[in-house]
């Protein structure tokens, strides 16, 4: 005889104590209702912040502009059947968008730049004196404005960051 109410005598193979775990949607069936707008709002922060992390260290920005595209995409098909836009998806994907571009922008221009900046480092690195630094900027900036097909004197601002 079972002593516990409610039961009746009959076994369910589940632990009366134990709560019922929730059970989770079929595959390919409805979405819950807040996860497209988490989705398009996760986008949204991550292309932002890609945006202007690209402009300080474009590495991260552009790994994070990619996030932003992922998730974006995650988003947009999880809303397929909304009859309405998510707010903040499209600002996500266009910023995460830009990122990616101004990224591999700048990947080009650090590959297309990197033997003249390479060689004014290591001369730089091995300069004893001012001198020595001031003949390694002589010797590689011109280097550099004819790559970039500018006159020497336009990159004078730029010697005590180069």
């Amino acid at each position: 005889m079972n002593e516990q109410p409610g039961t009746s005598g009959q076994s369910t193979g589940q632990d009366p104590w134990r709560p019922s775990e929730p059970q989770d949607p079929a595959p390919g069936g409805p979405v819950p209702p807040g996860a497209a707008e988490q989705a398009a709002r996760r986008a949204l922060w991550l292309g932002v912040g890609s945006l202007v992390i690209t402009l300080f260290f474009w590495p991260f920005g552009l790994v994070l502009g990619i996030a932003a595209l992922v998730v974006g995409t995650r988003a947009r098909r999880l809303s397929a059947e909304r009859p309405r836009p998510l707010p903040g998806l499209t600002g996500g994907m266009v910023s995460g968008a830009l990122s990616v571009v101004l990224g591999v922008l700048m990947l080009g221009f650090a590959v297309y730049l990197w033997p003249e900046v390479s060689g004014l480092e290591n001369c730089k690195s091995t300069a004893n004196t001012q001198t020595d630094r001031q003949a390694c900027e002589d010797k590689w900036l011109p280097e550099i404005a004819r790559k970039l097909h500018v006159r020497t004197s336009d990159l004078d601002p730029l010697k005590g960051m180069l």
